[in-house]
């Protein structure tokens, strides 16, 4: 499915050029507009030179258009692989004929915050072992993370920034997948660095290398495109609970249902990493510290 470099800036200038004549634009006259050179504009039609992601979404707002319309095709992998299973069953579990749109929105958006939840537990810990002086290899293999995930030292990143938002997307999808930074690096022939700094949003990242990203975690590469048209997934949800408010009782035991609390799952998550721990040997009172389990909590890992 992955499209080549060259292909993709070719299809997407030709996109453009059929766009932009679409609505009477002239070469000059859209570069006027979003404060390139006619010449610029030029290259990235012919596809003489990658556009870069943000630019993209600057001439699509100028031609009313959502940057996906403007991607070649094909940029589809078959609809069945868009989610994971857990979510495809917990929908099916769920399915109620007055909430058939609501349901895989809410499903997705609990089964994601859940993924996140159990990152940040493991990130914690990772932490806390580092200060315990615990080696990067143990801490790596008991965690699942990488040394640029929980190292604390942090450039400073605009999350309202195009490619911190892409970069979140990254993420949400590779946890859905299961997938560690590693196993998405290596699928997709980059360095651990290099995808940790696209999903934090530090590099700019290129629409080949997305394709290559999107074609790894099987997903189709709008899903990791935010829409041109601000619309955030809980505005969504809101929107989608008034349409159907007469049945919000019935929604909001759902969500309750399907909702473990934030800690129970940390606490779960933290649980898991701490056997890891005491299989590599690491010392009780270091895990207990690092991990912030309770004695007794943490004799249930070692049985």
């Amino acid at each position: 499915m992955f499209v080549s470099a060259s292909n993709v800036s070719y299809g997407i200038g030709q996109r453009i050029e059929n766009c932009r004549l679409m609505r009477g634009h002239t070469q000059i006259g859209l570069a006027s507009q979003i404060g390139l050179t006619y010449q610029e504009v030029n290259s990235y039609e012919d596809g003489y030179i990658p556009i870069p992601i943000e630019v993209l979404y600057i001439i699509a707002r100028v031609l009313s258009v959502d940057v996906v319309d403007l991607l070649p095709e094909p940029v589809i992998v078959r609809e069945d692989s868009y989610e994971d299973e857990e979510i495809l069953y917990l929908t099916k579990i769920y399915e109620n004929q007055k909430l058939g749109k609501i349901v895989p929105s809410l499903v997705r958006f609990v089964h994601i915050s859940e993924k996140i939840d159990q990152e940040e537990a493991r990130l914690d810990i990772a932490k806390n072992l580092v200060k315990e002086g615990v080696s990067v290899d143990i801490i790596s293999q008991a965690t699942g993370l990488s040394i640029y995930e929980y190292n604390d030292t942090r450039k400073e990143v605009c999350t309202d920034s195009i490619y911190y938002r892409i970069g979140q997307r990254i993420r949400e999808w590779r946890l859905i997948r299961r997938y560690t930074q590693k196993d998405l690096a290596d699928k997709v022939g980059l360095t651990l660095k290099e995808i940790h700094e696209y999903e934090i949003g530090y590099t700019a990242i290129s629409f080949d290398k997305l394709y290559e990203i999107s074609d790894a975690l099987s997903v189709n590469i709008k899903v990791l495109l935010p829409e041109t048209r601000e619309s955030k997934e809980e505005n969504r949800l809101l929107s989608l609970m008034d349409e159907y408010r007469e049945q919000e009782s019935l929604v909001k035991s759902l969500s309750e249902d399907m909702k473990d609390s934030k800690e129970k799952v940390k606490k779960m998550e933290k649980i898991k990493v701490a056997k890891n721990l005491v299989k590599a040997g690491v010392a009780i009172d270091i895990i207990v510290r690092a991990s912030g389990l309770t004695a007794d909590e943490l004799g249930e890992c070692e049985n």
